[in-house]
């Protein structure tokens, strides 16, 4: 399910007008030089979900779903809901009545994931078994977030994360799995390239394989105390905080790629693979529920 869209509008002159002389956005705010009238940029727009942004050579237009949907359906929404396809479509066409021409309208960003229920406490799951992105370690882990326990995984081209509410009221045995598409790149060979393709049921399957992909490439290990003699050893050592950096060098790949070979046979030899398979029949299911709703 996608939660935030960035898109740039082809003509910036043509954007600014359309958000700074009509009343689309009732929150508009920029500088204007008061002997000469001239605006300066940035121009900052704002109005329930949606935010615009011209700056000298571009005008994006940024969605949020999830707060879009909630204005349309002017009800409260737990924040561990995956919005159904119906739902969705209709955030989608509010968020299209903010742009000029949505089938030119460039896709330059997106945000996609979903909210999965859990055997464990998703933060427990964070903490001890979701360890590793391709063998990297995260980049991020804002305990600075109160309520959250969070790991991220950031590269060039796209990011993905997982986190889950530290507290009660129902969320315990939740946790949300996030991809960024931070380029175009990605989502032109699946052709996805404007916001009207986002309604295309297809291209979401596409979209959704896309996810898959880049989940299961998380390292996520159970529990495995009950591991003894040298398998123990090695988990250990496959499994520390800083093993894999001694191998990125140009010589050590094909000696990574045996240890990477070793690590997963022995994840399989002990079946500490419980909690990986788990959420990804979750995933699986929760899209199901959202392309058929």
């Amino acid at each position: 399910m996608i939660d935030m869209i960035k898109s740039y509008h082809k003509t910036k002159s043509e954007y600014q007008l359309f958000i700074t002389g009509s009343n689309v956005f009732d929150d508009v705010k920029g500088v204007v030089d008061i002997k000469t009238g001239e605006e300066s940029y940035p121009i900052k727009a704002y109005q329930n979900g949606v935010s615009a942004l011209i700056d000298k050579y571009r005008a994006f237009i940024i969605g949020n779903l999830k707060s879009i949907h909630r204005h349309v359906s002017r009800g409260y929404m737990h924040q561990y809901k995956n919005l159904t396809f119906s739902e969705y479509f209709i955030a989608l066409e509010n968020f299209k009545s903010y742009i000029i021409d949505s089938d030119e309208t460039k896709i330059s960003k997106i945000s996609y994931g979903f909210s999965v229920p859990t055997k464990i406490a998703g933060k427990d799951l964070i903490k001890m078994n979701i360890l590793m992105h391709k063998l990297n370690y995260y980049n991020h882990n804002k305990k600075n977030k109160k309520n959250t326990e969070l790991k991220e995984f950031e590269y060039t081209n796209h990011t993905i994360c997982v986190y889950a509410s530290k507290k009660g009221l129902g969320l315990e045995n939740y946790l949300r799995v996030n991809l960024t598409l931070n380029k175009s790149l990605d989502l032109k060979k699946i052709g996805v390239i404007t916001v009207s393709d986002l309604v295309n049921k297809e291209k979401l399957k596409l979209l959704f394989d896309l996810f898959m992909l880049r989940f299961n490439d998380i390292i996520i290990v159970d529990n495995y105390e009950n591991v003894k003699g040298k398998d123990k050893i090695s988990l250990d050592k496959y499994l520390s905080n800083r093993y894999w950096e001694s191998f990125n060098t140009q010589n050590g790949r094909k000696a990574k790629y045996r240890e990477k070979t070793k690590l997963h046979a022995l994840i399989l030899k002990h079946n500490l693979n419980k909690e990986k398979l788990n959420i990804e029949s979750e995933l699986r299911k929760a899209f199901s529920v959202f392309i058929s709703n």
